[in-house]
């Protein structure tokens, strides 16, 4: 039996839930991963082997997210039903996946109430109010009490289903502002009869939920619940009342531990705060009702990035257990890691949302940044990546992400490896967006951990050297990957060369001179452009963002609400819609998109330009003319994209090599 580590006694220390042994106090909280079939909407394969995954990588519990129990909770596209005995097949798919890996997995049930759209499902959304959805502004059909009746039968038999899946335990879902946080919560809850009102009688549903649950489950089935202790909306739940309403349901029924998160969809940026907000800021939330739980377990979530920061709350009584979602999707290792002492080895989640949340955003399933296994995990996961036969020399020309990730992978499949770089550090482009602001800095671990990889898996790093063809073909590899990234563009815009116009990596390095300041945006509207600019509002100047689209439109729904909320606090204004046509050396010319409008923009500065990058492909197509050569390009110098997608050319190269 492998020792515990000492540095982590109470992180790896076992605790019970109801009559099950949990082995250590980790928990892959539930949540979408969109790993799910889109017509029958049942769980797959591969949400099977994601979740494995995290069992054999050491997690204590591993919860799957959020069931629908009703074709009405069918509200966002890529969840999955329970309300039907055809799903329980692909339940026990992905409970037998877990305890294939010696894990623990609960089902999460739930409905999102009045919280999505219609166009999955082509229902009503249900609510206990016809009171508008703050997100999507959709007005939902306010139950009846035939409905309410339906709701709870098909919670208890969603119950029953996934006990005959073979899964080991349920969540009920009451936080978020879905369906029974609506009721819990004045924000949502406008009724007059039982069900709203009084306290008491907004705790009556999901009270009735929760006792026909566990009558369905027996009272030796481990069951548990999830709340949000502070929503941060007017008339919203607070701690107090939230204390409250845990007391109540605590007395009436056997609950087995209570998961404290926070906020709804009105307050979504504090769902899944990014690296912009402080780590683990939500986590007192969790201690505050614990003191009222007597002796229950209480598990925190909310950007719990580190073993040592969880070992932390746990032995000064924050919680009992600790939630790792993104930091599992990160490194699903993270605990035998540090249980065995390799902390090194951690690959840490930079909590940036990119893939996370940004693929969500985009109608995709979730992906990572750091981690380009996520969702292949049947071909790409622990110990999946197979050594070589032969061992080839590979050259790797560029130190960014792309040529660092390329470098990593090739050598762990045991290649010998030989890394240029031209600068003397290493992270290309990665290094000028963690420099934006301070709190960015956190984004620059994604290459600094693949620096220390590398040179702990012995590559051979030359600094201060720009690769020639001459210098590589000297060496004779097997095989060349060109990784030299790009270069800023610029707009083809009259006065776009003037002395008085910069790129946002020179606004970033060297700053800009004068007070006011317009801003560029080529139309991605990312965080290159906004971090730009908040860099600059903090450096005092005036700034104006001029953009052919809205505001942070690429951004995912998580992040974009704190960025604009720190943008505007700083003074930055917005000038949405409009194209810039002509720079001069005081003044900026702009036309309104739709009438083709225009006006100047006197007093100007400083322009600087947030651009599409221009991919440098010389050395690449130097090697790629020559038959002789086995030559890649990847990362900006195939084209210019994000970070994650840099990564991911050179996990997918590194891994074919």
């Amino acid at each position: 039996m492998t020792e515990i580590h000492s540095e982590y006694p109470n992180l790896f220390s076992p605790i019970s839930i109801g009559n099950l042994t949990i082995p250590n106090r980790i928990v892959f909280a539930g949540h979408g991963s969109r790993f799910v079939d889109w017509h029958s909407f049942h769980l797959t394969e591969r949400q099977a082997s994601y979740l494995a995954e995290r069992a054999r990588g050491g997690a204590g519990l591993i919860i799957q997210g959020s069931s629908m129990v009703h074709p009405t909770g069918l509200a966002a596209a890529g969840v999955n039903e329970v309300w039907s005995d055809k799903s329980i097949p692909s339940y026990t798919q992905v409970a037998d996946a877990v305890h294939r890996e010696n894990g623990l997995i609960f089902g999460q049930l739930s409905h999102l109430g009045r919280q999505g759209n219609t166009f999955v499902s082509h229902r009503e959304l249900w609510a206990p109010s016809a009171i508008p959805d703050p997100a999507s502004r959709i007005v939902p059909h306010a139950m009846d009490q035939h409905d309410i009746r339906e709701i709870i039968d098909a919670y208890g038999k969603a119950g029953k289903r996934l006990v005959e899946s073979k899964f080991d335990g349920i969540e009920v879902y009451l936080a978020h502002g879905y369906l029974l946080c609506e009721f819990l919560s004045e924000f949502s809850n406008n009724r007059t009869d039982k069900y709203g009102g009084s306290l008491q009688n907004r705790i009556r549903l999901p009270l009735e939920v929760l006792e026909t649950v566990r009558q369905a489950v027996g009272n030796d089935y481990p069951m548990g619940i999830r709340v949000s202790a502070d929503e941060f909306v007017p008339g919203g739940l607070t701690p107090d009342e939230c204390t409250s309403i845990v007391e109540n349901l605590l007395e009436r029924v056997k609950i087995d531990y209570v998961s404290v998160s926070q906020s709804n969809y009105a307050s979504i940026d504090r769902m899944i705060p990014d690296m912009s907000y402080p780590r683990a800021p939500f986590a007192h939330y969790a201690k505050e009702i614990r003191q009222a739980t007597r002796g229950v377990p209480v598990f925190a979530v909310a950007r719990l990035v580190t073993p040592e920061q969880c070992e932390e709350l746990l032995a000064g009584e924050t919680a009992d257990l600790v939630c790792l979602v993104r930091p599992l999707i990160a490194d699903p290792e993270l605990p035998n890691k540090s249980r065995d002492g390799k902390r090194e080895d951690v690959r840490e989640c930079i909590s940036c949302n990119v893939g996370c949340r940004g693929g969500p955003h985009r109608g995709s399933p979730i992906a990572c940044l750091v981690n380009p296994a996520v969702g292949f995990e049947e071909h790409w996961g622990i110990g999946k990546i197979s050594k070589v036969k032969q061992t080839r020399h590979i050259v790797i020309v560029g130190g960014g992400p792309a040529g660092l990730k390329a470098a990593e992978t090739a050598s762990e499949r045991g290649h010998k490896v030989t890394l240029f770089e031209a600068s003397n550090k290493l992270g290309g482009q990665v290094l000028v967006a963690a420099a934006a602001m301070p709190y960015r800095d956190e984004f620059a671990n994604a290459t600094r951990f693949l620096e220390s990889r590398i040179r702990r898996l012995g590559v051979k790093i030359e600094m201060n050297t720009p690769a020639t063809f001459e210098i590589v073909s000297d060496l004779e590899p097997n095989a060349i990957v060109v990784a030299t990234g790009s270069k800023p563009g610029k707009p083809k815009i009259p006065g776009a060369d003037l002395p008085n116009v910069f790129s946002v990596h020179e606004a970033i390095q060297i700053g800009v001179p004068g007070q006011k300041v317009v801003l560029i945006d080529s139309g991605e509207a990312d965080w290159k452009c906004l971090t730009t600019a908040e860099r600059l509002a903090d450096d005092g100047h005036e700034v104006l963002i001029v953009s052919p689209v809205q505001i942070g439109a690429e951004m995912d729904s998580f992040s974009r609400p704190p960025m604009l909320r720190r943008l505007r606090s700083s003074g930055v204004k917005f000038l949405e819609y409009h194209t810039v046509t002509a720079i001069n050396e005081d003044s900026v010319v702009v036309k309104e998109n739709f009438t083709g409008d225009e006006k100047s923009l006197n007093n100007t500065q400083s322009v600087v330009f947030s651009w599409y990058g221009i991919a440098q492909t010389k050395l690449f197509d130097e090697f790629r003319s020559l038959p002789n050569f086995d030559v890649y390009a990847i990362g900006d110098c195939l084209a210019p994209r994000r970070a994650i997608d840099a990564i991911w050319d050179g996990f997918r190269v590194g891994a074919e090599l």
